[in-house]
């Protein structure tokens, strides 16, 4: 960890303008990282049992294959454009076909696995494991994006919960996480029976009367409840408590 850490400040120089301090930013994006590849290069392609994209990226980025109904906010595209835009100062250039309107070039998780060595393939996993300062700049500026458009759903109260776990090392990981775990709870197509399980759902649970210091841990709990909800409200044959343990998880990295 020391050494990837080390590794990615000299390349995160353009953050400066960011709130966050470089070396903060840093451990945030390598914990996320942690979350979803476990600190690994062969974790940034994979394709998860039971799902119908597969996940790219330190974020986990979905990818929808052509004809895919995509329940879930797609953030593999805007990762590419941004690279490109960042890359591009650099004279360097992406593989054209990750750029595609088409989806990702594997239809099904067995065709993905089967051509995992492919050309096209090595030149996906050369493209994720060299821009990851990009893609830790990518989350944050994506999680302030959120934050404009969940602001105005929120009471003064919620908004205070906001600012102070901002204002907090374990808070900002946990917001920035959050985001990208389970996305803003804005978007009415990712809701099942009605109720969404993401950010915006969390803020609003959390009781009005916590305590800043406490709210780190009130995000776990309320982060918990609200996936726990999901489950119970998701369709039968998405399976969805297989994963509940492993999410739960996830929240407690937040108070750690």
């Amino acid at each position: 960890m020391r050494f990837l850490l080390t590794l990615l400040l000299p390349t995160l120089a353009f953050c400066s303008e960011l709130k966050l301090e470089k070396e903060t930013l840093s451990r945030i994006g390598l914990k996320i990282w942690q979350n979803e590849c476990r600190g690994t290069v062969d974790g940034l392609i994979s394709w998860n049992p039971g799902e119908e994209f597969p996940s790219l990226g330190i974020g986990h980025f979905i990818w929808y294959p052509e004809g895919a109904t995509k329940k879930f906010e797609e953030g593999f595209p805007p990762l590419v454009a941004f690279l490109e835009e960042k890359l591009k100062e650099k004279d360097q250039k992406i593989p054209s076909w990750t750029k595609s309107k088409k989806g990702f070039p594997w239809k099904t998780r067995e065709s993905f696995l089967k051509d995992k060595r492919s050309k096209k393939m090595q030149q996906l996993r050369e493209l994720l494991s060299t821009t990851l300062d990009l893609q830790i700049t990518f989350l944050y500026e994506r999680f302030n994006a959120a934050e404009e458009k969940i602001l105005p759903q929120l009471t003064e109260k919620q908004k205070a919960h906001l600012s102070a776990l901002k204002n907090s090392s374990q808070g900002v990981y946990a917001l920035i996480d959050y985001v990208n775990f389970k996305g803003t709870g804005l978007s009415e197509a990712e809701r099942y029976r009605g109720e969404g399980w993401g950010l915006l759902q969390i803020l609003q649970d959390i009781s009005e009367d916590t305590s800043e210091d406490q709210l780190v841990s009130a995000f776990v709990t309320s982060g918990k409840k609200v996936l726990a909800r999901r489950v119970r409200n998701a369709p039968v044959h998405r399976k969805e408590d297989r994963w509940l343990n492993g999410w739960y998880k996830r929240l407690e990295t937040y108070s750690q």
